[in-house]
C-alpha cells in the first residue's frame, strides 16, 4: 500500500527574523479543504445574490402596493363620479319627460322586447344538417350582453335622452316664432296702471245701461308708454269717432290688437314693431270719463277677452277684475 503523498503549505513572514511557519497535510485533506473553500464562496454569492433579489422584489411590491392604493383611491373617485352622474342624468330624464308632456310631444322611448327572431323551423331530426354542426347563434351568451349594468344607465338610455332633449329644443324654438307673435303680456306697465272696466257686459258709464263692452280698459297716468305686447306689422292710425286716436296691430293671421283713446300715436301705419316697442301714450281722446287704454284682441276675427293674454299681471289685479264684473 503506497504512502499518502504530503504536500506542505509555507508561510513566510513579512518581518525578518519570525519563524516561517509550516503546514504540512496529505493532499487528501487539501483536496477536502479546496472544496469546502469552494462551497462557502458558493454558498456565500448565493446568499448575497438571494439579499439582493430579496430587497428588489421589496422594493418592487412597496411600488405595487402604492399604487395598488392609487388605483384604488381613483377607482373610488370614479364610482362616486358615475354615481353622480347617474343622478344627472336620471334627474334630466325626468325634465325632459316632463316637458315634453307639457309641450304635447310623444317622449322617445328605448326599445324594449326580446330581440327579433324567426323563420321556419325544421326538427333537429329531419334536417339534413350533419349532427355535430351546431348553430353559431347563441341566446345565452346574447341575452346576457344586452343585460344593463345595474345602477348605471345604458348608452341607450343616454342617447334617448339626449334625443328628447334635442326634441323639445326643436319644438321650443318652432313654439318661440309663434309665441313672438301671440299677445301675451300688458300693454301698460301693471304697476303703474289698473283695470277700469272688464271685458264683457258692464253698466255704461255714459248711459247707465248694461252695454257688450268688447275690450279692457286699463287707466294710467297721462302720457304713460304704451308698448305692443307681441310682434307684428301696424295695419292702421287712425282717429276712429268715440274710440279717438287709435292705433291697430296685425300679429299674424289669427291675433289683431286695437289701442284706443291715445294721446298721441309712436308708430306709423306699415311699420313692423316687436313686443316691448312703445307704440303710443295713454291718453283721454274720443269719449272717455278719464285718462285710460281700450285695449282689444281679435283672434280669428272675433273679440275675445284681452285678460288671459296679459300674463304679466297679479293675482290682485286678477281679483280686482273679477269684482268689477
Amino acid at each position: 500500500m503506497e504512502k499518502n503523498k504530503y504536500h506542505t503549505l509555507l508561510i513566510m513572514p513579512s518581518s525578518p527574523g519570525k519563524k516561517i511557519i509550516r503546514l504540512s497535510l496529505p493532499s487528501f485533506y487539501w483536496k477536502m479543504i479546496c472544496v469546502a473553500a469552494g462551497l462557502i464562496l458558493l454558498w456565500a454569492g448565493v446568499g448575497t445574490w438571494s439579499l439582493f433579489y430579496h430587497v428588489k422584489i421589496t422594493k418592487r411590491c412597496c411600488l405595487l402596493e402604492k399604487e395598488k392604493q392609487t388605483a384604488k383611491s381613483q377607482l373610488e373617485e370614479e364610482r362616486q363620479r358615475l354615481t353622480y352622474l347617474d343622478g344627472q342624468i336620471k334627474k334630466i330624464r325626468k325634465q325632459a319627460v316632463f316637458i315634453q308632456k307639457f309641450l304635447g310631444m310623444e317622449p322617445h322611448v328605448p326599445g324594449k322586447g326580446k330581440i327579433g327572431q324567426g323563420g321556419e323551423e325544421v326538427s333537429p331530426k329531419v334536417s339534413s344538417l350533419p349532427p355535430d354542426l351546431q348553430s353559431s347563434v347563441h341566446p345565452t351568451p346574447l341575452n346576457l350582453a344586452c343585460k344593463e349594468i345595474s345602477g348605471f344607465p345604458s348608452p341607450k338610455e343616454i342617447d334617448s335622452v339626449s334625443l328628447n332633449l334635442n326634441q323639445i329644443i326643436e319644438t321650443l324654438q318652432i313654439k318661440q316664432k309663434k309665441l313672438e307673435y301671440i299677445p301675451s303680456v300688458s300693454p301698460v306697465d301693471p304697476q303703474k296702471s289698473w283695470i277700469s272696466s272688464p271685458f264683457g257686459i258692464r253698466i255704461s258709464p255714459f248711459t247707465g245701461k248694461k252695454q257688450l263692452h268688447l275690450g279692457i280698459d286699463i287707466a294710467a297716468w297721462k302720457g304713460t308708454p304704451i308698448m305692443a305686447p307681441a310682434k307684428g306689422k301696424v295695419v292702421s292710425v287712425k282717429k276712429r269717432g268715440l274710440m279717438g286716436l287709435t292705433v291697430t296691430i296685425r300679429h299674424d293671421s289669427i291675433y289683431t290688437t286695437l289701442y284706443g283713446h291715445l294721446l298721441k300715436s309712436n308708430v306709423k301705419k306699415g311699420q313692423v314693431i316687436k313686443r316691448g316697442d312703445v307704440i303710443g301714450y295713454i291718453g283721454n281722446s274720443g269719449r272717455s270719463t278719464g285718462y285710460h287704454l281700450h285695449y282689444s284682441v281679435k283672434k280669428n276675427g272675433k273679440h275675445v277677452n284681452p285678460f288671459p293674454y296679459m300674463v304679466d299681471w297679479d293675482n290682485n289685479h286678477a281679483l280686482f277684475v273679477s269684482s268689477a264684473k
